[in-house]
């Protein structure tokens, strides 16, 4: 009996005394979670402050990059800008002066065209005087369509003429000019203008022209079939002149 109660008592003190080591590994491993996670934190609280620090670093020089970009892109905008200003003010300057040489070349033509219709201006007067207009118109076409088409310039053909209400039409056909060139304000101004110079001139075919057709003239020009744009002229014109 004596025997069995050591035993127990031997059994009982070594379950305390591994209770107490059991106590102190769990302290050991309490303490230990408790250094790792404070090492963690900081770990974490310094590499995000570092990657803060790279971030701000990398969103600097992005904002750097692209604002040289953008004042590149600008002034390379600029400089297209003015390189375009500067051709199209080339080209419609160069569109401008053919368009003036076309329009004298047409008069020049046109003069010629009615100086070789003097041997039958004789009678047109005469018809005209008798009230015949038609009969006058029909020679006048008839003597310069034998001429047609006649070549004004390099860019202008005067193709047909025909007569209606008293009054002359000529048809142009034009290459070489844009119609855009064509239906500017300016070289439209610039055409009418050539052509009252033309048709009010003091020449005897001239004034034939005004007698037979004394409605005045009507240009046409087309380009691919298309009228681009029209210049009436009148007797009043040269009155207004």
């Amino acid at each position: 009996m004596k025997l069995l109660k050591v035993i127990t008592l031997a059994m009982l003190g070594f379950f305390l005394v591994n209770c107490d080591n059991s106590k102190s590994t769990t302290d050991d491993i309490k303490q230990k979670s408790e250094q790792t996670g404070s090492e963690m934190s900081d770990k974490a609280e310094q590499l995000g402050s570092e990657m803060s620090d790279k971030a701000g670093q990398l969103g600097s020089e992005i904002s750097d990059k692209a604002s040289k970009l953008g004042s590149q892109i600008e002034e390379k905008a600029e400089q297209l800008s003015s390189q375009v200003s500067d051709k199209a003010s080339q080209l419609g300057a160069k569109v401008s002066e053919q368009v003036k040489q076309v329009s004298s070349a047409v008069s020049d033509k046109a003069q010629d065209l009615y100086e070789q219709t003097k041997s039958e201006k004789d009678d047109m007067l005469n018809k005209v005087r008798e009230g015949h207009y038609g009969v006058a118109q029909d020679l006048m076409l008839k003597a310069i369509k034998t001429k047609l088409p006649a070549t004004m310039d390099s860019s202008t053909t005067l193709v047909d003429v025909s007569a209606e209400n008293n009054t002359i039409n000529y048809k142009y056909n034009v290459n070489n000019i844009t119609k855009d060139a064509l239906q500017n304000e300016s070289t439209q101004k610039e055409v009418k203008n050539n052509l009252i110079e033309f048709y009010c001139g003091d020449s005897a075919s001239m004034k034939t022209l005004r007698l037979v057709f004394p409605r005045g003239a009507n240009h046409n020009y087309y380009i691919n079939n298309d009228k681009v744009f029209s210049v009436d002229v009148k007797p009043s014109d040269c009155e207004d002149d």
